[in-house]
């Protein structure tokens, strides 16, 4: 219809009287239109009847034609969109830097809207709603103790926690944190990310006109210890519950029942039935770290994945209490593909703001950013991001993959097993940018590395054009072409070391908050990035991929679109797909 009245319009054939069916047109339109004009509003309207059909399918019109004048879409890592900078005391903190994803990207509303009915087909009518009643909100707990994970890397307890929310929301659970107390904690600042100022109590020993500064002279014993030092449990995760049973039972008591559950021995695990201070039973599943992952393997995986009878009511409950709106939740009650299933909940977790940093993370990334990448990475162009994992992972999980590579190359000895490297050559994921429009200048791109001094020797190495930047020569282009890719590469702060548990300095509590705040940049730089290049055999990769899902507008995917879209992603090598998040 549009398309006709653009001819007509075109052609003269249009005539509009003052009171048509369209009266808010006749304001805008003369009745005669000169044919200079009239091809004007047929151009216009033959512009937005295009949109219109893009918006139907699964396709963005507008990145497209960005794409075609720059070669790239226009993706920064500061929010586009505003954001209200939140309260810590006095100073105010800035929503770009407490989140992997864009701050305009978290809709925490979700869990303030009223109670609504929504009928699913094949279903009875699902209540849309907290989950729970309020009285009984407590009763059902899933109490994770993040202690016996506490030195593992960043990312792999990041990926702990959000396996322990999934299946906290899938078993309608309120998610509750046990730390140990400052007594029995393993680390002197009572937590594994090493101490900010305000994990410390002070004492003015001179004024200030004097010279005189704050000299530390014990713990904040009421500061946050262990995984809630670096992340804020969301409250409608914890539905506000206190540690379970706190008057029968302490510390000692709880990790002895985490001991018990043992996947290997007790395939479903065991739930612990106690009287809260309120004088409420309450049903307590207890987990730890490493229980996670098993029981998930284990036992949930397949029912969070299970959809004999489409549309499943028990996903579609599981999707509202991620925070779906109810045409959400029929769609993902609907999934039948694991992979579809797994990325729409990625999407739901991302959305959904399970994972933010505290306040003093976020205040800290930003300066850190400040000082050390944004003088070469501006944080609002578009930038790409490579992420290279080396170190220990070489001796384990992606050995295989590194003799992999040097066989298909013909250069791995079966008899000796020496090869040229032992680690996968960074010029290898550069190649990942082929089949890219090359572009006139540079691609400016941030690259975060356990192993910083032997990838910038390989960058050195690199052939260089007259300003310095580095050239990948016969790269193929996007048509099938060879040009000579140019690439300006950015690098963060040089550590002694990156791991949270390794090196000379691990028990130094201002050394691992450096290391804390070092990697949580580094890891909102490469979700944020416009193309992000990595692999799924490091946490950091999977985790990385998580934030950069999205869930698809639902009439696309009524139309037939994939339920989910992903920033664009190159896996240099292993494993093309990451598994559930979390994993």
């Amino acid at each position: 219809t549009t398309i006709a009245a653009a001819i007509a319009m075109n052609t003269g054939h249009w005539s509009l009287q003052p009171y048509n069916t369209m009266p808010f047109l006749s304001k805008w339109l003369p009745t005669r239109l000169q044919r200079r004009t009239r091809s004007q509003y047929a151009v216009l309207v033959l512009v937005l009847c295009i949109i219109a059909y893009s918006a139907l399918r699964d396709y963005d019109i507008l990145s497209s034609i960005a794409l075609h004048h720059t070669g790239r879409r226009n993706l920064a890592y500061l929010d586009s969109i505003p954001t209200k900078p939140t309260p810590y005391g006095r100073a105010m903190i800035d929503q770009n830097y407490q989140s992997l994803l864009l701050p305009s990207g978290i809709d925490s509303s979700l869990f303030r809207k009223k109670s609504q009915k929504i009928s699913i087909k094949g279903m009875s009518n699902l209540m849309w709603s907290k989950g729970y009643d309020e009285e009984a909100a407590c009763d059902e707990v899933f109490l994770f103790m993040p202690q016996a994970f506490s030195h593992n890397g960043h990312g792999s307890q990041l990926n702990s926690y959000l396996l322990a929310s999934m299946i906290a929301t899938f078993t309608n659970r309120a998610m509750v944190l046990l730390e140990p107390p400052n007594a029995k904690n393993v680390f002197k600042s009572n937590s594994q990310f090493g101490c900010p100022p305000e994990a410390w109590e002070t004492k003015m020993l001179r004024s200030a006109k004097m010279g005189g500064e704050p000299k530390r002279v014990g713990w904040n014993k009421d500061f946050p210890s262990g995984l809630t030092r670096l992340i804020k449990h969301p409250a409608w995760l914890s539905r506000g519950c206190p540690v379970p049973c706190q008057e029968t039972m302490d510390y000692e008591a709880w990790e002895e029942h985490q001991f018990s559950n043992n996947a290997t021995v007790v395939p479903v695990p065991r739930e612990i039935k106690c009287s809260n201070d309120n004088g409420r039973e309450t049903n307590v599943m207890v987990m730890a770290g490493n229980d996670v992952r098993r029981y998930f393997e284990a036992h949930f995986k397949d029912k969070m994945i299970d959809r004999h009878r489409p549309p499943s009511l028990p996903a579609a409950e599981w999707a509202l209490r991620l925070g779906a709106a109810p045409h959400e939740a029929r769609i993902f009650g609907s999934l039948t593909e694991r992979h579809d299933i797994w990325d729409y909940v990625s999407a739901l977790v991302a959305r959904s703001g399970i994972l933010r940093f505290q306040p003093w993370i976020a205040r800290d990334a930003e300066a850190y950013m400040q000082k050390n990448v944004v003088l070469h990475l501006p944080l609002d162009v578009p930038y790409d991001a490579i992420h290279v994992r080396r170190k220990d992972k070489l001796e384990s999980d992606a050995k295989r993959f590194v003799i992999k590579y040097w066989k298909g190359l013909g250069e791995y000895n079966e008899e000796t097993g020496s090869m040229p490297r032992d680690y996968i050559p960074f010029e290898h994921y550069l190649r990942q940018f082929d089949e890219s429009p090359c572009e006139d200048g540079p691609r400016l791109t941030y690259v975060a590395t356990d192993d910083p001094e032997e990838v910038m020797r390989e960058v050195h190495d690199l052939p260089k054009d007259e300003e310095g930047n580095s050239v990948m020569y016969n790269s193929v282009d996007d048509k099938g072409g060879l040009c000579h890719r140019r690439f300006k590469f950015v690098f963060g702060q040089v550590l002694e070391d990156y791991h949270i548990d390794s090196g000379k300095a691990k028990g130094d509590c201002d050394e691992r908050y450096r290391r804390a705040i070092s990697g949580v940049a580094d890891l909102m730089i490469l979700a944020r990035s416009n193309v992000f290049v990595g692999e799924f055999n490091s946490n950091w990769g999977r985790l990385v991929r998580t934030f950069r899902l999205k869930m698809n507008d639902s009439s696309k995917i009524m139309n037939g679109a994939r339920p989910v879209l992903q920033r664009e992603m190159r896996v240099a090598w292993g494993n093309r797909r990451p598994g559930p998040p979390g994993w």
